[in-house]
């Protein structure tokens, strides 16, 4: 029985456009209008999942973002709110200011990116009022440094020929009290200690009294795998990662091939037999 659908936005619910589609749209809406509850479970800040609820999907749900750090109600009430210490971002870029890394400071709604190589996209967009620039380390250190911003996840990324070495400087940052994603392929994520999209799940397992037996969720990559594992029914998208895939209940079809929806209506179709 599948009460609550929680699905990852980038490479699951949006296409290779950063679009959701309208065969996507409208399953969730037909799953909503059924009485599932629903849930965006995302890296990105809470401005940018805001707006696929606002824009595209127009349903009620639990905006999971940063990864699990935040947490939001489908009545906008904010019900985890789990940023970084200050002290541990400080000496994240202490230990990472001579490294010429990409940095990303991630706000609740606004990101401020270091670039060295001067390319100051993320990986779920490019520039906006939303996206601001850092001229170096230091600018990020100022900003942690005010009491009235809060970090909630630090991202890395790197040209492919210097992964290995972003890999080596992450193991060093192990011995801190934070959890290791990874996102893309050079792209990995930064959370405090147990934060992950699996424990925001749990807790609005608790909070909505619908047991993690009875979630279905989505998901293609690292920062996905426990929630897919642990969920009732995991789904991998058939461009998922292989370790993904590996704990999957299913694997349905690609992000561009309207994957979610291609489940989501199965699930449907086959509760309206049963009725």
């Amino acid at each position: 029985m599948i009460e609550f659908i929680g699905t990852d936005l980038d490479g699951t619910l949006l296409n290779s456009y950063s679009k959701i589609s309208s065969k996507n749209i409208q399953a969730i809406r037909n799953a909503v209008n059924s009485g599932m509850e629903f849930a965006i479970c995302s890296g990105r800040t809470l401005h940018s999942v805001n707006k696929y609820f606002e824009n595209d999907l127009k349903v009620p749900g639990y905006r999971v973002v940063l990864n699990g750090a935040v947490v939001v109600d489908p009545q906008g009430k904010r019900i985890i709110d789990q940023p970084l210490d200050h002290g541990i971002v400080e000496e994240i870029l202490k230990r990472s200011e001579f490294s010429k890394f990409k940095v990303v400071l991630d706000g609740l709604n606004d990101v401020h990116v270091y670039d060295p190589n001067h390319s100051w996209t993320t990986y779920f967009e490019g520039m906006s009022r939303h996206h601001i620039k850092a001229r170096s380390i230091d600018d990020l250190r100022k900003l942690n440094d005010k009491a009235d911003f809060n970090v909630y996840k630090v991202c890395f990324s790197c040209a492919p020929a210097r992964l290995k070495e972003l890999q080596k400087k992450l193991e060093s940052f192990t011995s801190l009290p934070v959890t290791i994603s990874r996102s893309g392929s050079y792209y990995f994520e930064i959370n405090g200690q147990d934060v992950t999209k699996l424990s925001a799940l749990q807790y609005i397992s608790g909070y909505s009294s619908i047991p993690m037996a009875h979630f279905m969720c989505f998901g293609d990559y690292g920062n996905d795998l426990e929630m897919i594992k642990e969920a009732g029914y995991g789904v991998a998208m058939d461009n998922a990662i292989e370790s993904v895939k590996a704990v999957a209940w299913k694997i349905t079809g690609t992000n561009n091939q309207d994957g979610v929806a291609t489940m989501i209506n199965q699930v449907l179709d086959s509760s309206k037999e049963e009725k």
